[in-house]
């Protein structure tokens, strides 16, 4: 989100040159910056021994295809650490309890302003007890995968870095 007025005074903001950041909006009234801020989600692969589950989810606001299959992922609610919104959101949508989850790395999200970080996630013995947020999950195996997440960028990205052993 990009500041046009204060949010604590509502006076509209200026440009102001700030180090290394360039111009910056700044309130004169407030006499302090309001750098844009953005959204912080989790990406969440999930693995059992050589399977990877992959879900397709009801877009909601028009910005993925319905028949596109991709990892879990969710925002990062207050309070709340990456880690535990990891856990959290493959429970919430697989109905599966991770064992244990591994940070991988962050994603700058393009298409909205959004930082993504990624999780492996290992699940434990079960059925998926899915959503309602999701038409499907399955499980594939690593070439599947790379043929599911072609054209995804933050899904592929995740991808090539576990299988790049970036643990």
């Amino acid at each position: 989100m990009k500041f046009t007025f204060c949010p604590d005074c509502g006076a509209k903001l200026i440009g102001r040159k700030i180090g290394d950041d360039g111009d910056v909006p700044y309130c004169e009234h407030c006499n302090r910056p309001w750098f844009d801020i953005f959204y912080n989600c989790v990406i969440v692969l999930a693995k059992r021994g050589d399977k990877y589950a992959l879900i397709r989810q009801h877009s909601g606001d028009g910005t993925m295809s319905e028949e596109r299959y991709v990892c879990v992922s969710g925002y990062i609610k207050t309070g709340e650490t990456a880690e535990q919104a990891a856990v959290r959101e493959v429970t919430e949508e697989l109905g599966l309890k991770p064992l244990s989850v591994h940070l991988v790395a962050t994603y700058a999200y393009n298409k909205k302003p959004m930082l993504m970080t990624g999780f492996l996630a290992e699940l434990p013995e079960g059925e998926f007890s899915l959503s309602d947020e999701l038409i499907t999950a399955q499980w594939f195996d690593e070439n599947e995968v790379r043929t599911k997440f072609k054209g995804s960028s933050v899904c592929d990205r995740l991808f090539d870095d576990i299988k790049g052993e970036k643990l």
